[in-house]
């Protein structure tokens, strides 16, 4: 039985982990589900990076909170990404950002972004997390000669317009450095990866330490307004609360409150990892240490070397859900890596597994607080409901400071620009929700003509 947010009713607290290489590595902590009354200030709603990031923030800020999630602890993305450390978030770049709201929105944007991966780093080292962080090389890689030149230019505008520096890999340079086909040329970049699921974990850790109160394999079955609030029903308990922040991203029930259904679009990824590489496989391939790569498709390939030596690699998934363990997505996937490293073939996959990516209509997350409380905290709104989602499957950073963001502007902080796309408008509303997978199976379709 697999999860399908345009399919099911909701998250099952039945539904098992997945079968990931990260549960594989990592045991989570065993949280108890919710089977009494409880009233709280704020409650959160989904308990993967961007609720328990909000948790943390409100718990730092001395305020009540209380936390729901459908299943256990990284069920959801928290337990399927791919650890990448990326500042952005969203589909846009910043060049594109730059030209649809001009320089001052997008500097304003970038520093949202390194914002994200600032607080990370600081949340890893404040709180003494283990997560296995590891620092190396981050390429973009060009699927075609147009597609270099396309990345030369934008590595170009990005160090004058916003100071991001990078080096330009050749075609040659990459032949020196990796034995790779279909790499006509790319930027190098700073970058970080860690294990997710560790992540999340220390998440929690931290919120409970902090005071917050964390209830799992509890989902949220109904929200209903209230004089006094908002009352939340699960299974075997319920909850009253002043505020809600609902933090479920691309794992919301289709139907589950006004202000979030039909605002995204829950799309599959998948990932798999490989047996590790030997030392011959190391040595013919340049995979030689932790590093990671992203490619310039349409419907991206993107990979990292894992540090005991295993390639992970993850691409676009099945249109639906029932779909994601098929024999063909396996072997669509795993012939895009042999067609990347030739050496490669016949090497064992270990794992594979996939999970749902939250696309927006117009490719930028929001944080956005239904009641548009005043950021003055003497006239906010008595009760309110917000939410932070859509990001695009670059979270791992950046759903965390959603979080922080979304509880930030709960409270009333003055502090958050409100100027910026992502604070100022609602997610946009899906036309036509049911043909949504129509249309994605279309683009599919173009993307391997495309992409040829």
């Amino acid at each position: 039985m697999t999860y399908d947010p345009l399919i099911s009713r909701g998250v099952s607290s039945m539904l098992p982990a997945p079968k990931s290489y990260w549960h594989a590595t990592h045991k989570v902590p065993t949280l108890p589900p919710l089977n009494k009354k409880v009233n709280t200030e704020y409650l959160v709603i989904g308990g993967g990076y961007t609720g328990l990031s909000a948790a943390i923030t409100l718990a730092q800020a001395k305020q009540d909170v209380t936390l729901l999630d459908a299943n256990s602890l990284g069920f959801g993305c928290a337990g399927r990404n791919g650890g990448f450390i990326l500042s952005g978030s969203g589909r846009l770049s910043l060049s594109a950002i730059e030209d649809k709201w001009g320089h001052t929105i997008a500097t304003g944007m970038q520093a949202e972004f390194d914002g994200a991966v600032d607080l990370l780093k600081k949340r890893i080292t404040d709180f003494d997390m283990q997560v296995d962080l590891v620092e190396g090389p981050y390429l973009k890689l060009a699927h075609n000669v147009k597609q270099a030149e396309q990345l030369y230019a934008t590595a170009n505008r990005l160090a004058s317009n916003f100071n991001v520096p990078s080096t330009p890999l050749s075609s040659k340079d990459l032949a020196t450095r990796f034995d790779i086909n279909g790499a006509y040329g790319g930027v190098e970049l700073e970058g970080a990866c860690l294990h997710p699921l560790k992540l999340a974990s220390e998440y929690a850790r931290v919120a409970k330490e902090l005071g917050a109160t964390l209830f799992y394999d509890s989902p949220a079955i109904r929200i209903e307004k209230q004089k006094t609030g908002f009352l939340v029903t699960t299974p075997s308990g319920s909850v009253l609360a002043k505020h809600i922040l609902i933090a479920t991203n691309a794992y919301t029930p289709k139907r589950f409150h006004d202000s979030v259904d039909n605002k995204q679009f829950p799309v599959q990824s998948s990932i798999f990892v490989t047996a590790p590489l030997n030392k011959e496989q190391r040595a013919s391939t340049g995979l030689t240490t932790p590093m990671s790569f992203m490619d310039t498709r349409m419907m991206k390939y993107y990979y990292r070397v894992l540090p005991d030596g295993r390639l992970l690699f993850g691409g676009r998934g099945a249109v639906k859900g029932k779909d994601a363990d098929n024999t063909s997505e396996k072997k669509r996937l795993y012939r895009a890596m042999v067609k990347s490293f030739p050496s490669l073939i016949g090497i064992a996959m270990d794992y594979f597994w996939s999970g749902w990516v939250s696309v927006s209509l117009d490719s930028m997350p929001r944080i956005f607080v239904n009641s548009e409380a005043s950021s003055n905290n003497a006239n906010r709104s008595a009760y309110s409901i917000g939410y932070a989602m859509g990001y695009c499957g670059s979270g791992v950073s950046f759903a965390a400071f959603a979080g922080q963001r979304l509880a930030q502007r709960m409270m009333g902080a003055s502090d958050v620009d409100l100027s910026l796309p992502i604070y100022q408008s609602p997610l946009k509303t899906y036309p036509f929700p049911k043909a949504r997978r129509l249309a994605l199976h279309g683009l599919y379709q173009w993307a391997k003509i495309a992409e040829r």
